[in-house]
C-alpha cells in the first residue's frame, strides 16, 4: 500500500510542472474522427500568427496542397478549397459573407457559416506560424579522406539549418456547431551543406527550403488526420 502511495506521489509530482505548459503536452492527443458521416467538407484559408507580411501566398499554396491530396485519397468525398490566386471560392464565399480570416481565427465557430454556404457537413481551420529558419557554422574542418588537393587531404566546412513550419488546426462539425477535434501539425526539415575551406559558404535559399517545409507540412497534415491505409471516409 505505501509503495503504491509513493508511486502515485512521484506521479504527480512529475505531471503537474508539465500542466503549466499546458494540458495538451501531457496528455495524448484525441483520435482523428472517421469521416464517415459527412460528405462534402470545405477547407478555410489558414490565418498567419503575427504576419510580417512576408508569406501572404502561404494559406493558398497550403490549401491547394492539402486539398489536392486529400480528393485524391478520397474520391467519394467533396473538398471545397482554394487552388491558386485566381481560383478562390472559399476566400470569395467569405468576402461575399464578409468574414475576414481574422474573424474565423477569433472563433473558429465562425467557419460553421462558411460551410452552409457550400452546404458542406465538416470545416477544417488552421493557424499557422511563419516559417522558422535556422543557421549555424560548424567552425570545424572535416576531412575527406578520398578527395585529394594539390594541398593534400580535402578539407571542408560544414553549415547545418533547419526548417519549420507549425500550425494549430481545427474540425468543425458543420451540424452540430461544434469543434470536433484540434491539433497541433509540424513540417520539418534539416541540412547539411559542405563546402570547401577558401571558397564561398554554400547553404540552402530560404525559397528552396520553404517549398520543401511546405511539402513536408501538408504530407504530415494528411498523414496525421486521414493516412493512406486508413479505412475512414469509405
Amino acid at each position: 500500500m505505501r509503495k503504491k502511495y509513493l508511486s502515485f506521489v512521484i506521479l504527480a509530482l512529475l505531471v503537474i510542472p508539465l500542466i503549466g505548459c499546458g494540458v495538451k503536452n501531457v496528455l495524448p492527443s484525441k483520435p482523428v474522427p472517421p469521416l464517415d458521416g459527412y460528405s462534402k467538407i470545405v477547407l478555410l484559408p489558414f490565418s498567419i500568427k503575427n504576419s510580417s507580411g512576408n508569406y501572404d501566398n502561404l494559406p493558398t499554396l497550403l490549401s491547394y496542397g492539402i486539398g489536392t491530396k486529400l480528393a485524391v485519397r478520397h474520391q467519394d468525398l467533396e473538398w471545397i478549397f482554394d487552388q491558386s490566386q485566381e481560383i478562390t471560392p472559399v476566400s470569395d464565399k467569405m468576402k461575399e459573407l464578409n468574414i475576414s480570416i481574422a474573424d474565423v481565427e477569433n472563433d473558429p465557430l465562425m467557419a460553421v457559416k462558411v460551410a452552409e454556404a457550400f452546404e458542406a457537413d465538416l470545416a477544417m481551420v488552421g493557424k499557422i506560424d511563419e516559417p522558422n529558419f535556422t543557421r549555424q557554422d560548424s567552425g570545424k574542418i572535416k576531412y575527406v579522406m578520398s578527395e585529394m588537393t594539390p594541398a593534400g587531404t580535402a578539407r571542408y566546412y560544414t553549415i547545418y539549418q533547419t526548417a519549420t513550419l507549425s500550425s494549430d488546426v481545427i474540425l468543425v462539425d458543420v451540424k452540430a456547431n461544434l469543434d470536433i477535434w484540434d491539433g497541433r501539425i509540424v513540417g520539418y526539415k534539416k541540412y547539411e551543406t559542405d563546402y570547401k575551406t577558401g571558397s564561398p559558404k554554400k547553404f540552402e535559399r530560404d525559397e528552396t527550403m520553404l517549398a520543401d517545409i511546405r511539402k513536408d507540412y501538408v504530407a504530415k497534415f494528411v498523414e496525421k488526420l486521414y493516412p493512406l491505409d486508413s479505412t475512414q471516409g469509405k
